[in-house]
């Protein structure tokens, strides 16, 4: 199964003996507003999150079902790569780990299945772990990028009832493997117009002077780090700079010398930024507002400082 898209979601990175200095993310993020202005950015690596037990009674289902399940699923020619944290752990902290996947999966897919009953009410009780990285996805990402699975038809908790799951019967391995693979293709595809309608959104919602910024950075690149040395009073650069990264369309990535901000797009920004540069709407007449912006704006106000840095 395969999806394709000639859009590009790679990550920037500066080189080696660059002058401009890449920020340290790696810190304890739990938050979702700190969680979403640091990590998600839609550097998406082709893997998929898998939020499950630890325990090796679990370990077949992974193996049998969950891997060859997630594999099988190929985006833009590459197969998707299941990340599971005690897996993979990289010698950082755990809570990064998770974060981080959570962050950067394609999708995270997480089995819910009961795992014991309550000794006082009988009711069925799910793995506390799984649910707490259940709840830092559905905080900080689409409800389309997270799939629950699960095995048992108890009754589901009410907080996470509304949000689309899948019972699987995993000691039939052939269909739960099937089914699955499904399921991760039709989310795949959801993403896209996700996407799609996120670009849309962004671009309907830009200003003027937005425009006109993304406009004179026409020849940037995803992997271009630039700065901006104000001459004189260029208070348009400013506002359209605040904007384009409240919307997530540029960034900080670190400094130049002189302590100036270093900015560079998002890969969702750098969408946003080709599709205005490629040609907007046009029409006869400019309305006025547009001509007083232009005549108010003075290019030499502000000269760019720029460094292209390799894509990771």
């Amino acid at each position: 199964m395969e999806v394709s898209s000639n859009k590009q979601f790679k990550p920037a990175c500066f080189a080696r003996g660059s002058t401009a200095k890449p920020l340290d993310r790696t810190g304890g993020i739990v938050y979702p507003q700190a969680y979403l202005r640091t990590l998600w950015r839609l550097e998406l690596r082709p893997q998929v999150f898998v939020a499950m037990s630890f325990s090796p009674v679990y370990d077949a289902r992974f193996a049998d079902v969950i891997d060859p399940a997630v594999r099988s699923v190929l985006v833009d020619g590459v197969p998707l790569a299941p990340h599971r944290v005690d897996i993979s752990k990289s010698g950082d902290s755990i809570l990064t780990d998770i974060t981080g996947g959570i962050a950067h999966s394609r999708l995270v897919l997480a089995d819910v299945s009961a795992v014991g009953r309550d000794s006082v009410s009988g009711h069925a009780y799910r793995n506390a772990n799984v649910m707490y990285e259940v709840g830092i996805a559905l905080a900080c990402r689409q409800p389309s990028d997270v799939i629950l699975v699960r095995d048992d038809h108890d009754p589901f908790l009410f907080d996470v009832s509304t949000i689309p799951h899948v019972t699987l019967d995993f000691t039939d391995t052939a269909a739960a493997r099937q089914a699955l693979a499904g399921h991760l293709l039709t989310r795949i595809r959801e993403q896209r117009l996700v996407g799609d309608a996120r670009v849309k959104l962004a671009i309907d919602s830009l200003s003027a002077e937005e425009t006109l910024l993304l406009k004179q950075m026409k020849d940037y690149s995803l992997g271009t780090a630039w700065a901006r040395k104000v001459k004189g009073i260029a208070g348009w650069y400013a506002l359209a700079t605040q904007r384009l990264l409240d919307k997530g369309i540029i960034r900080l990535v670190g400094e130049f010398d002189e302590l100036k901000p270093a900015f560079g797009f998002t890969p969702l920004g750098y969408v946003v930024h080709q599709a205005v540069n490629a040609g907007l709407r046009q029409f006869e007449a400019a309305p006025p507002e547009l001509e007083d912006l232009e005549s108010a704006v003075q290019p030499e106000n502000v000269e760019p400082q720029v460094e292209d840095v390799e894509s990771a």
